[in-house]
């Protein structure tokens, strides 16, 4: 979904940084911090080691300079080469020779790094001979002076499949977490995909307790939706895919990444399945002037915030490229499908956020955003697609959409409900609305649907982990749970609240209800049952120490402050119309309770 570039009837500011009591408090309520570590990554270097197109071996050797002298400042714990790494294969060792020169100067041995940094480089078509496009092909030079002879001494290293290093595994350390980095060899022709993808598989299995990175050379192609940091869902290479669906159920699979399409040079996707995200990455530079000019990412991740930073850069020239398809930020483990819930600065926790006629205000008061709309009710959501909380609001009687960057869209018809959500699973919020008198459900981008009841609440969510979010309702009358594509839930009772989140860090939305006459927090298919609050409060489930799990919290607007499941309380200036942190459609179908 594009939401860019329509016509400003309003202007969205942002006024002030998050300061104040509760980022303190959020501060103290999450775990020590640890220190953000990176991943440097070299796309395609063939015309580098070639010295053709323009290309010359010192722009790659630029690169690795440049992380070697980075490497303390910017804790550089990995580097990954995404293949092609010469462009004649076995018939050019001069070729495999500059690699050899520039890649070896990371085995120097540094404090605490015997080995050097650890590395480790995927097999390209252009690697191999005869052919370009089979894993067949010979790989005589790769395995020369990237073989298992080499690194089999090296502490980082894990192993390989077949006879050859074409295939191979890592392990390595950062951050406090252990990771596994999977290299599979190129192969059009599917000649070894199933025999390479069994063995990935039992590698990922072996190492069930490692976070796993897949590099394959050839991941993306296209970039569909440019200007936006989650730019659609660019297409899998016919072998990324195969590789995909044979490892998507392991639990610890988080990323992929690729080259090999320098035409595009840039692409991103995510993909979901049972509570588990998949990043896929596509960086290749090869097709721009001097063989790619020797740009290169680094990715560093914050795991205090949960976030990939990624970074693309020219060490050579000296040179920073800043468009949004090349710098940019994502959620890392967490995404918003689930237990990232209104995180408005992605730092991976929930933010409390007050909204009055139009002006969007922080836990401490101070004015964040304006979008001048006094008419319209909050409809935050990630519509940008990197996993953060963007304010928007809707006018019901205009049937009007107004986002963050004072872009109003028309949409629905007046007296609807607004329910975004990613309903399509590519990692952007859509707009979508509901309509109570008709039970129609319309989605930016698909057939209107109808589903649910007058006497019901829309309470759309990822309730299969597949990182779309199903159009669901509760009806009050039976208290049952109607799930578009999944099932009828039968669960609470008349006069309960729903409250669908990640209760349990899964991945994937628990059905829940909160009991106002007995202050019951209720899961389904979970034994945790919790009394907080009272008639009166208003249930705002979030993730507010950011670990993964959406914690219960209430608003007690009599004493104006906000209780924790923790047992911390926070005071908060505002109403029960004014809160923002229950979605709209459930909020308001609860003050209506309040007002019989």
């Amino acid at each position: 979904m594009n939401i860019h570039a329509r016509y400003y009837a309003f202007i969205l500011v942002a006024v002030l940084p998050w300061q104040g009591l509760f980022a303190q408090r959020k501060n103290q309520m999450g775990s020590q911090p640890s220190r953000p570590f990176s991943i440097a990554i070299i796309p395609d270097t063939q015309y580098n080691t070639k010295e053709s197109q323009g290309g010359s071996n010192a722009l790659f050797d630029a690169q690795v300079e440049w992380i070697l002298a980075n490497r303390e400042q910017e804790n550089i714990a990995y580097v990954i080469h995404l293949g092609d790494i010469t462009d004649d294969g076995d018939k050019a060792p001069k070729q495999w020779e500059n690699a050899a020169q520039v890649m070896y100067k990371l085995e120097k041995p540094l404090p605490g790094l015997p080995h050097g940094i650890p590395y480790g480089l995927a097999v390209g078509n252009h690697d191999q001979l005869p052919s370009q496009f089979a894993a067949s092909g010979s790989t005589k030079y790769f395995n020369h002076y990237f073989g298992v002879q080499h690194f089999n001494n090296k502490a980082y290293y894990g192993g390989h499949f077949g006879d050859d290093n074409d295939s191979h595994f890592d392990l390595f350390s950062a951050g406090g977490i252990d990771f596994i980095v999977l290299y599979v060899e190129f192969d059009a022709f599917d000649e070894q995909q199933d025999a390479m993808n069994n063995w990935a598989a039992s590698v990922l299995e072996t190492h069930n307790n490692r976070k796993a990175i897949v590099v394959t050379h050839y991941t993306l192609f296209l970039n569909p939706v440019a200007g936006s940091n989650a730019k659609g869902r660019s297409p899998f290479s016919k072998q990324a895919k195969r590789l995909y669906d044979r490892l998507k159920q392991h639990k610890n699979f988080f990323m992929m990444a690729g080259g090999h399409v320098g035409d595009n040079g840039e692409g991103f996707r995510q993909d979901s399945y049972n509570g588990s995200t998949v990043k896929s990455f596509l960086s290749d530079y090869q097709s721009r002037p001097m063989g790619g000019n020797g740009m290169m990412r680094l990715m560093r991740f914050d795991l205090e915030k949960d976030q990939i930073q990624v970074r693309t850069f020219s060490p050579y020239h000296d040179y920073e490229e800043l468009d949004a398809d090349s710098h940019f930020t994502l959620g890392l483990f967490r995404e918003a499908a689930a237990s990232r819930i209104l995180d408005f600065d992605l730092d991976g926790k929930s933010d409390l956020m007050i909204y009055q006629q139009g002006n969007w205000f922080d836990a401490d008061k101070r004015l964040r955003y304006s979008q001048w709309n006094a008419g319209a009710v909050p409809a935050p959501s990630y519509y940008e697609g990197n996993a953060q909380t963007q304010p928007a609001a809707y006018n019901s009687k205009k049937a009007m959409f107004i986002l963050k960057n004072g872009e109003s869209i028309p949409f629905g018809q007046p007296g609807a409900m607004p329910v975004p959500a990613d309903y399509d699973g590519d990692g952007l919020a859509d707009l979508a609305v509901w309509h109570p008198a008709s039970s129609i459900w319309e989605v930016k981008g698909q057939d209107p649907i109808t589903h649910g009841w007058a006497e019901s609440t829309p309470v759309p969510a990822d309730y299969d982990g597949d990182g779309a979010a199903e159009k669901a309702v509760w009806r009050w009358s039976n208290s049952t749970w109607y799930i578009a594509e999944v099932g009828n839930v039968p669960f609470g009772k008349p006069g309960d609240v729903p409250v669908p989140a990640d209760y349990n860090g899964d991945g994937k939305a628990e059905i829940a209800v909160w009991r106002p006459t007995t202050g019951e927090w209720l899961i389904h298919g979970m034994e945790k049952s919790m009394k907080l609050g009272k008639q009166g409060d208003l249930p705002i489930p979030g993730d507010y120490d950011g670990t993964g799990k959406v914690q219960c919290a209430i608003f007690d607007p009599e004493k104006k402050i906000v209780l924790f499941e923790s047992g911390e309380s926070m005071s908060l200036d505002t109403t029960l119309e004014e809160v923002v942190n229950l979605p709209y459609a459930i909020k308001s179908y609860y003050l209506n309770l309040l007002k019989k």
